[in-house]
Formats: C-alpha cells, structure tokens, sequence
C-alpha cells in the first residue's frame, strides 16, 4: 500500500525503524494492535517493545505527548528479586521514527503476561483458586498498597489514569508488583498543557461527574474515588461500594446511578436507602481503614478523599507482616482479618452456606408440592406457594384487579407520569436553566484556544553517589579560589543532602562502641584482609549508606597503593553521611597518593576538619566506660586524629612526611574556614539581566494585549522547580514562556544564614507579539 492508503511503508514485521534518529531496529513479530497503534517486538532488544501509532492518527500531538511523558516519567523502576526482573510500568523509553524521519511512536519494556493476572481475577475466591490466585486478605492487602504506591508516583508527576479499574491493571503472580500497562492512554501533563484521557468507566467515575461528564482539571479526583472504589473491591471479597439491597423504588438500580445519588450502603453510619450486601465484610475492618473508605465515599460537596499517598501509607502498615495487625484465623487457616476483628471470611462462608442450605429446602418443598395431585380449587380461590403470605385480591374482577390496582387507580397513575413529564420538561427549558447554560458555552467559547501555562521540573532520583563525587570536588575548587560563600553554600547543600537518610545499621550502645572500634581504631591494623574484605562488602551490599565500612575498604585499597579504587569507597562513605569528616579525610589521602596534588589534599583536610568540627556531637567516637563524658568535640577531634594516624601507616614511607605537612596546613585553613562569615539573609528572586524580552508570533488578535502573573518555585540550590501563571494565555506564549524560565538565573532565599526554598512572583506584560517580564516580590505563602 501506498502512503496515501493510510499505512506507512516499511512499518512491519521485517521493516525498519530507528530510535532516536541513530540506531536501527527491525521488527519483529506483532503481538497486539489496538485502536492507537500496534505493538511489536524487537530481535535486537529482546527487552523491549516498539508501540507504532496508526497513520490516520495525530502523529504531533502523539509525539507532544511522549516527549512530555519522557521527560516526566515517574520513579517507577523496575524491582529485582531472585533473579527476576519485574517491570512495573510500561512507560515509553524513547522515540522511533520511520525511514522518513518521520515521527512512528516508541519502545517501552516488554512485560512478561504469561507471569502476570488481571486484578479482576484475585477479587472473587472460585475465579482466583481456578486461577491458581492466592485468595487470602493478606496478598489482597499487599496489592492495594502496591497499587496506591503506583498510582502515587504517577500522581508526583501530575499523571493521571482516570479510567482505573480492575480489569485495567495487572499484578504479578508470584511476587504481586502491579504492572501498568497503556500508559499513553493517560492523562498526561506537558509543557502548558494537559493531554487528557480519552476514556472512563461510569462505574468508577466519581458522583460529581455522573450528570456533566468530567472536565479538565478534575483528573485528580477522579482517580482518588476510583482508587478508593478498587481497593474497597480488593477487601471486600470484589463487592463494589455502592451495591447493596434497596429499600425502596426510588433507589437507583443501576451503579452509575448509586454513584450519583450518593448511596454507599458500607459507612460507618448507615445509608437509609440502601442495605449492604449480606455477604460484606466491612463491618470487621479496623476503624481507620473504615473511616478512610467514608472520606472517599462521602456525598459532601467538596469531599476530602484521600491521597493515592494516604492509601499506600495506611495499607502498607497492614500488609507488612512484621507490623502484627493482620492475624491467620483460628478456625481456618487459609483465612486471615484484621487483628482484634472477627474474620469475615468465616463470617461470609456462614452466610453463603445458610442461604445454600434455605435454596436446597426450598427445592424440596416444591418437589413435594409438585408430587401431589391436583385438585380442583374453587372460583375465586387463591393458592400460595410454599412460604408465601396469601395475596388479598379485592372485589372484582379484570386485569388490572389481577396486580391489586383498579381501574380510576391507573387513571391517577397515568396522570401523575405525564404531570412529573410536563414538570421536567418546564424545569429543563426555564429561563434560569439556559442563562446557565448560555454561560457556560460563553466561557466555553472564551476560553477556546488558551491554556494555563504550568511547568514543573522533573523529578530527580535521589541524591546519588556521582552527585557527591562532584560536589567535593567542586568544594575543593571553591577553597583554592577564595569563593567563601561558595564553600558554605556547597557544604549546605551537601549536608542537607545526607540528611534523613542514615545507615540501617542499629543496635544497642555497646555493639556499636565494639563495632566503632574494631573500624576505625589503631587495634584495626590498615591493610588487605579477605576475610574483612568480603564482611565489609556484603554489609555494603546489604546497605549502601554503611558509611563505616565504605571507609574501612578504603583503607583497605589505600595500603594496597591503589587510591583510585580507594577513593571511590571514601566518596561512597561521604555520600552515605556527608557530616563525617573521616571519609574527607580520606579522600585527602587518595588526592595525594593518586597524582601528588597536595593543594586538593590540604583543601579536603581543612574540609574534614571543619566538617568534624561542625558536627562533633553527631560523629562523636563513643567513650569507653569509666570515661568521663565530654561535647562530643573532644570526642571526634580523638577520632580524627586516630583515623588521620591509620591513613599515614596505609599509605606506605614514602608519603608519610608529605602526609603529615599536608595534615598541618590543612589545619591551618580549616582554621581560616571557620571563621567564614554567614551568608547575607536575601529573598530569593531572578537575575533581572537575564529577564529579555522576547518576540513571539500572535496566532489569537483577540488576545494579543494583556498581564499576567507567574510563581514561580526556587529550591534551596538555585534552580528552578516549578511555574505556574495565574491566568490562562495562547499556546505560543505559552511556549515563549517555558522557554524563558528555562533561560533564566535564580538565586534561593537565606533567612538566618541558611539556604531556604522559595516562592516568587513575576509580572508578564505582552502586547503585539512582544512580551517583557518584571520581578513582582516575594509571593505570599503560609510560611511568611
């Protein structure tokens, strides 16, 4: 076929197609095809797969898409466990183009399915056990929780799946990690715009949307009350929250109904219309738990549900096993409930069976019945089945007198319908009705075209250890140039960076005095032991921030005289807690055995004493009893003189006496470090020569002329976090927007001489395809 019969050549199994313009990938054999596009497999990449958009389809708009859900993609990595590797979203990797260069779609991991199960299937017990599921709260616990922390990472990118539904969403069988799959059919959040989904489910979309339908802006919500509705599914044996027994006609009967009337028959507080299922378990859920599926399901205006955040929280502490609130059941043991509750798996096999039993006497008796013979009844007699109160049928006779109503009853009937239609038509056409509806196309209208231009910077992963790599170095480079607020606000920074992530290590007084000492003190004797070696390796490996033994194996490959491998455990031990001046110190000593650089080993060692003097408490060695207690100062200057006397033994005669000059004139410019003023308090703000104005191309005449205000978000380092303008403007200086920000300098605020976030405010002036911007202030917050 030809380009113009809507395929495009080359785009199939066998065909070519290239990732990122550079690399060439043939395709494999097609696997599945959707109304978007096709998914195909890749030879040359086993583990991934290329997703090819259909040609008829908008390849701009696609494209927009995938390099927003690129560059905010959400911390959702791929978890390692006996050898195995689980995949636990589908997110797109990067852009495939045609053999045109035109824009084709993208590869994303390939998700073994044979591994995994829809939700759906773990919900009800007969589908599960015929599924080999586990049908036990317990793994229905750990589910819901994996899938709030799911749904919580995509929601720190403002990523949105909006139709969230068990059948939607698979789980591992083994290991019960969620797996999501179509992730471009989410909303997804751009550069000054939203790429909406196009989809939902009516019975798990949110009351407020069940009359109007769901407008932009609202994808939020929409997920937390299908979130809620799910979970509420998972623990309750697949029973959806607004099912139950009706207590009169006016109920609704469907569930998008009861969704939109409000009818949760499993609060705390019990509906007046609607009865919960007789086989629920709601009723022996641990209060909190109770109390988070009302926030979710209250009919108030505004409700306040709870987070995907609040879920993964409250749900994780009852699916660890450790935390002792969820119980094996005494009765049967393939049944678990909550600590001090009953467990409404028995509660539900006991309700099952008794109505099993009730249906089995019921069939009983008509077979009894139906054996007798027949008998002649008599005119105007009327018999019941068996259990059933007699029907008082009044006088006369006819058809309608068979249901109980006369005739002048239909009539009223008849004419109460046709007044109720009369009513609704009259209410659905006043004049009040179309002014609203009139004002709303009007703002419809108005607002066509325009956008709310919000920008937000992708999440970083972390404080790694190539990030404390580059800021020693750069500290060192700020000393050797005299730059003192450098140097304080880099050690800020890196300080605040190792902050509330210690070692797991934990343990009584004593053993942690023992293992101080056997560490770092002159009995551990520098030098390569295997025995040690592999000890200090498999704590590493079983905690990466045991910053203790990253520094003892770089002692270690310091006595070997290999200071490259040594230094990388030292920057691994400054990573772990940047506060310790013993892992400076031995970077110092790897400085000057790896190239002689004494001016970078003097800088480090000032660094490791003025780090060790700033948090002596904290680093302090423990004291041996019977000591007398001291600040923590003496404690710590002790214990980075002995680890200063270790890295001078490691480092063989040659570099001793050079060792020993570089410690004392490090001490000296520690001496010069300490004495560094504060830094000056200041809001923070933008560089006001950087703000240029800039020249754009109007596309809307109607809209060229006008103000608006931005905030803007500046983090404690200087950079820009987040960007949001007041009112909504034209995509294109939408974009001249982003492109400003991007270009501009920040500098943080410092109130008492500590770096803080901050919050400002920028005025944005454009007339005729000309924008300039002025600083406004400091934006008004809660904090200030």
């Amino acid at each position: 076929m030809s380009r113009k019969q809507g395929v495009t050549p080359g785009l199939s199994p066998g065909g070519k197609i290239w990732l990122d313009k550079v690399r060439t990938l043939v395709l494999g054999k097609l696997i599945k095809s959707g109304g978007a596009g096709s998914v195909y497999l890749l030879p040359g990449a086993p583990a991934q797969v290329a997703k090819l958009y259909h040609p008829h389809l908008d390849r701009a708009a696609n494209r927009r898409k995938l390099e927003a859900m690129l560059e905010l993609s959400p911390e959702l990595p791929d978890q390692l466990e006996n050898g195995k590797r689980y995949v636990q979203i589908a997110w797109p990797q990067a852009a495939v183009f045609d053999g045109q260069g035109g824009f084709a779609g993208f590869v994303m991991p390939l998700l073994d399915m044979a591994q995994t199960a829809e939700l759906e299937q773990i919900m009800q017990e007969r589908q599960a056990r015929a599924a080999g599921l586990p049908t036990g709260l317990g793994p229905k616990l750990t589910l819901a929780a994996n899938l709030a922390a799911v749904i919580d990472a995509l929601h720190q990118q403002q990523h949105y799946v909006v139709d969230l539904k068990p059948v939607n969403l698979r789980f591992y069988r083994d290991s019960l990690y969620i797996a999501m799959l179509d992730c471009d059919g989410f909303s997804i959040q751009g550069h000054a715009e939203r790429f909406p989904a196009e989809q939902f489910t009516a019975d798990y979309l949110a009351p407020e949307f069940q009359r109007k339908g769901m407008p932009a802006g609202t994808e939020m919500a929409q997920d937390r009350f299908a979130l809620a509705v799910v979970i509420f599914q998972l623990l309750n044996f697949g029973i959806h929250p607004y099912s139950g027994r009706p207590g009169n006609a006016q109920v609704a009967t469907d569930i998008p109904g009861r969704i939109r009337d409000g009818c949760y028959a499993y609060g705390v507080k019990r509906h007046k219309q609607l009865a919960p299922n007789a086989t629920s378990g709601h009723a022996l859920m641990p209060p909190e738990l109770r109390a988070m599926f009302d926030r979710a399901f209250s009919p108030s205006p505004k409700p306040q549900r709870p987070s995907a955040a609040d879920w993964a929280q409250l749900l994780r502490g009852y699916a660890q096993r450790s935390g002792g609130k969820l119980v094996i059941c005494a009765v049967n043991p393939e049944h678990q409930h909550f600590a001090g509750q009953g467990c409404a798996a028995c509660a539900r096999d006991k309700v099952i069976g008794a109505a099993a039993q009730a249906s089995v006497q019921a069939q009983q008796m008509q077979l009894q019945q139906q054996s007798l013979p027949p008998q002649r009844s008599k005119r105007g007699a009327h018999h019941t089945a068996p259990g059933q109160m007699p029907v008082r049928l009044p006088a006369g006779g006819g058809q309608a007198n068979a249901v109980g109503i006369s005739g002048k009853g239909w009539a009223v009937v008849v004419l109460l319908i046709v007044l109720f239609l009369i009513g609704f038509t009259a209410w659905t056409s006043s004049p009040d009705e179309a002014k609203a509806k009139a004002s709303l196309q009007a703002q419809a209208d108005q607002a066509a075209g325009l956008e709310v231009f919000r920008w937000r910077t992708r999440k970083t992963a972390g404080f790694q250890p190539s990030d404390a790599r580059k800021a020693v170095r750069s500290m060192s480079q700020a000393v050797s140039k005299g730059d003192d607020d450098a140097v304080t606000r880099g050690l800020q920074l890196l300080y605040r960076a190792g902050e509330g992530k210690p070692s797991t290590y934990t343990g009584d007084p004593m053993r942690v005095r023992l293992r101080t000492t056997l560490m770092e003190g002159l009995g551990s004797m520098p030098g390569y032991a295997p025995e040690l070696s592999d000890t200090y390796l498999d704590n590493l490996q079983a905690d990466p921030r045991d910053y203790l033994a990253a520094a003892a194996m770089g002692r270690m490959y310091l006595s070997l005289d290999e200071p490259q491998a040594a230094r990388q455990y030292f920057e691994q031990a400054v990573w772990a807690r940047p506060t310790d001046g013993v892992a400076w110190l031995g970077i110092a000593a790897t400085a000057l055995l790896r190239g002689g650089d004494e001016r970078d080993a003097v800088n480090l060692v000032a660094l490791a004493q003025l780090t060790a003097y700033r948090y002596a408490v904290q680093n302090a060695l423990p004291a041996e009893p019977g000591e007398p207690a001291d600040n923590g100062v003496a404690r710590t200057m002790q214990r980075m003189d002995l680890n200063a006397k270790v890295l001078r033994l490691a480092q063989g005669w040659d570099y001793q006496k050079r060792w020993d000059k570089v410690l004392a004139e490090g001490a000296l410019l520690a001496a010069k470090l300490k004495a560094m003023p504060p830094l000056r308090d200041q809001v923070g703000g933008v560089q006001r020569d950087t703000m240029t104005t800039v020249a754009y191309g109007v596309l809307d005449e109607k809209h060229a002329t006008g103000e608006n205000r931005l905030t803007l978000t500046i983090a404690a380092d200087g950079t820009l976090t987040y960007a949001a303008a007041e009112l909504p403007m034209e995509p294109m200086l939408n974009k001249v927007l982003l492109d400003s920000v991007k270009r501009w300098t920040y500098f943080p605020a410092v109130q008492h001489g500590q770096l803080q976030d901050a919050k400002v405010v920028v005025l944005v002036r454009y007339r005729d395809g000309r924008v300039s911007f002025v600083p406004g202030g400091v934006a008004v917050t809660a904090e200030n």
